[in-house]
């Protein structure tokens, strides 16, 4: 199935599937724009290579040997997702962390564009 055919969450739920749960970093390939252009809470804009874009994943993914992901909110548009998320990490040793957060998503043509993505907080949402 190609990217194109799917709405903007179904794509941003495909990511999060394939990357994270999967750990596919290839997917990357089909799912993002080269670059992708990240928005940090300080200002700043990060323009990430697809090559960057797995370089920073395959970090995340060697802290920890597995991780799910679940939306407790989704929130879409024409070509935006807003995604309030928790995720349990586990580390190396079995320990678990649950983190939670929102992230907005831009999707165009079946690839994410962009991404908002401030910090994880601690915990689940209440």
């Amino acid at each position: 199935m190609t990217t194109s055919n799917l709405s903007p969450a179904e794509v941003v739920d495909r990511y999060t599937e394939l990357i994270y749960h999967q750990r596919d970093l290839s997917a990357l390939d089909d799912l993002i724009s080269d670059p992708l252009i990240r928005h940090e809470p300080d200002g700043t804009r990060v323009a990430l290579t697809t090559t960057q874009a797995r370089e920073r994943i395959a970090t995340f993914h060697k802290e920890f040997r597995a991780m799910r992901f679940s939306n407790r909110k989704i929130v879409q548009d024409s070509n935006s997702v807003a995604a309030a998320y928790e995720a349990d990490l586990v580390d190396e040793s079995g320990a678990i962390t649950t983190i939670c957060g929102i992230e907005i998503f831009t999707v165009v043509e079946g690839r994410i564009i962009e991404v908002w993505n401030a910090p994880a907080g601690s915990g689940s949402w209440g």
